[in-house]
């Protein structure tokens, strides 16, 4: 990996270490939160965007009638589908589901079911050692930002991440080809071995890794914002143009970071970074962090909580440590893929 040098030479946004902690979430985005709605007998927390509250609370109470064994089924008897869950430390857990643009969130008492999966912004683990749910991290190991939900040439279905993230030896095989869904403090859901470095081919800093399957093993187009918020729905493709306000989020800067793709002014720093880290990035105001890598980068979202993807967050540059990407369409050209959207 390239190490940091002067302003405008590149370092690259791979986690090094696992002892990173995540930033707070920020956000400068227009206002998408949950509406409280009335708790109903099971169910102290009900919030929805996009839905009415008649819905989400005939919904809660429908869940929480139900055995824990069966809330998920509940949700998806109703339409929705069920994304995460995640326990509050306080003998409860929450529930988030989605469905046509609206999101659902349920508080209910109880142990929190074992329901997540693939979602841009959350926590990759790649490792050259194999990888074991609910054994210790391997040495050696790297955290990066998982990125969009896409649909491969077959009709298989992959998730997005930075090539970087993989490495690649000098006889061109992947160095860290083992890949999980990271629910700390242990690697979580094993995903398997990354499928295609774009790199070996291409200029672009992009990798498609498996995604989990399963009725508890979501697999939808949204950008995560955590449990508390709702998150962005994923609407297609956007161009990167300069001056075009955009956002990204990553595992250790968190959500909603947000400024404006540079214009002439950067040609020259992206020319030197396609020469010198061998792949070609368009770069932003916007500063990242390690552990970022691969994450989203996508229009700056609308009332409606709607965004259309522009890339993925590749490298960072200058003393601002200012974060530049990689192009989504050029990859999803290479791979024959398209992008998976909602609705």
């Amino acid at each position: 990996m390239l190490a940091p040098m002067r302003a405008w030479i590149p370092t690259l946004v791979a986690a090094l270490a696992l002892s990173a902690a995540p930033a707070q979430a920020q956000s400068d985005t227009v206002s998408y939160q949950y509406t409280s709605c009335a708790a109903v007998d099971g169910a102290s927390v009900v919030e929805v965007r996009g839905a009415p509250c008649a819905e989400a609370e005939l919904v809660a109470a429908q869940v929480a009638a139900a055995p824990a064994a069966q809330e998920v089924g509940v949700l998806r008897a109703a339409r929705w589908t069920p994304l995460r869950a995640q326990s509050t430390g306080e003998g409860a857990h929450d529930l988030v589901a989605v469905r046509d643009g609206a999101a659902l969130r349920i508080r209910r008492p109880g142990v929190a079911p074992d329901l997540d999966g693939w979602a841009a912004g959350r926590e990759l683990l790649f490792a050259r050692k194999q990888l074991v749910g609910g054994k210790p991290v391997p040495d050696g190991a790297v955290l990066c930002s998982a990125s969009w939900l896409v649909r491969l040439a077959g009709g298989r279905l992959g998730g997005l991440s930075a090539a970087h993230c993989g490495g690649l030896r000098s006889d061109r095989t992947v160095h860290r080809r083992n890949v999980a869904l990271r629910r700390p403090p242990q690697p979580g859901i094993v995903l398997g071995r990354v499928r295609r470095i774009v790199t070996r081919t291409q200029p672009y800093d992009a990798l498609v890794v498996p995604v989990s399957a399963g009725v508890n093993r979501s697999r939808v187009p949204v950008v995560d914002r955590g449990i508390s918020r709702p998150p962005w729905i994923v609407a297609g493709v956007g161009q990167p143009t300069a001056g075009r306000r955009v956002c990204f989020s990553g595992r250790t800067s968190g959500i909603d970071h947000c400024g404006r793709i540079r214009g002439s002014q950067a040609r020259g720093a992206e020319f030197l970074l396609s020469a010198f880290a061998g792949f070609i990035v368009r770069c932003t105001t916007i500063r990242a962090r390690e552990g970022d890598s691969g994450g989203p980068v996508f229009t700056a979202p609308r009332a409606d909580g709607t965004v259309y993807a522009i890339g993925m967050t590749s490298i960072i540059i200058g003393d601002q440590a200012l974060m530049c990407f990689t192009p989504l369409r050029p990859v999803l050209n290479t791979l024959g893929a398209s992008l998976v959207t909602a609705g």
